[in-house]
């Protein structure tokens, strides 16, 4: 688990606690019509913005943003391909049959693979980078569905607060409909800055800083594949690898 997001989640909710504990936040902030007013405008426009399948990826790479990434961090990952290097240099290629299929997420394993099937250094460097480059154009589409609800979900809490003035102006006769109303047009905005502030845009920056950090190790593990590729010296090796740490 990502320490600093669930830091971070119980951060938010001991601040919330404490308002309502203190009474800065009251339960007139409750209003139905507000959530609706912002969550529906926001979740309705993505789906007339953005294709459904992405949409369904978004909500399955939620969770991407709870996941440790330190088992797949590059000084994790450099004795790894190290000890690749010392067997090629002893056994051949067909020491990277050894490579373990479980760091990053098998891309280690598919390198390799790779190396022994085609033996070509040019053609597993575009191979592989051609699969590092996808990856990251759709990661980065997922997080900006995150970016784009956190620009749309502050202008939905406007439009609510325009339903809630216009409320106002209309029975202004009226003292009793006057708060109501004024409710609906105040907590409509406060929905709308919290969904984007607190919720959609620290998902998208954390999705990003994680997606940047896969695409450098999964870089370094390129890196290194081809220069075992070449019959480099695994001194070598580790070398040319620690200039991604």
């Amino acid at each position: 688990m990502d320490i600093a997001t669930i830091i971070g989640l119980a951060g938010a909710a001991a601040l919330i606690f404490a308002g309502f504990a203190s009474g800065q936040i009251s339960a007139s902030l409750i209003n139905l019509h507000g959530v609706v007013v912002v969550l529906g405008g926001t979740l309705v426009a993505m789906l007339i913005n953005t294709p459904l399948k992405y949409l369904t990826r978004a909500v399955s790479e939620f969770g991407y943003m709870f996941r440790d990434n330190n088992a797949d961090a590059p000084e994790k990952i450099i004795p790894a391909l190290v000890s690749l290097a010392e067997q090629s240099r002893m056994r051949g290629l067909t020491a990277l049959k050894e490579a373990d299929p479980l760091i990053a997420k098998g891309f280690l394993h598919r390198a390799a693979a790779a190396a022994l099937e085609y033996n070509d250094y040019k053609f597993v460097r575009q191979v592989l980078e051609t699969e590092i480059n996808q990856g990251m154009d759709d990661m980065n589409e997922v997080a900006n569905i995150y970016r784009t609800m956190g620009v749309m979900a502050p202008m939905f809490g406007l439009l609510g607060t325009l339903i809630g003035i216009i409320g106002v102006l209309k029975d202004l006769a009226n003292p009793e409909s006057v708060g109501p109303a004024m409710a609906v047009a105040i907590t409509s905005a406060f929905y709308g800055i919290f969904l984007s502030n607190m919720v959609c845009t620290p998902i998208a920056g954390k999705m990003r800083a994680k997606v940047w950090l896969e695409v450098r190790t999964k870089s370094m593990i390129l890196e290194g594949v081809l220069e075992i590729m070449q019959g480099s010296m695994p001194l070598v090796v580790e070398r040319r690898l620690q200039s991604y740490l």
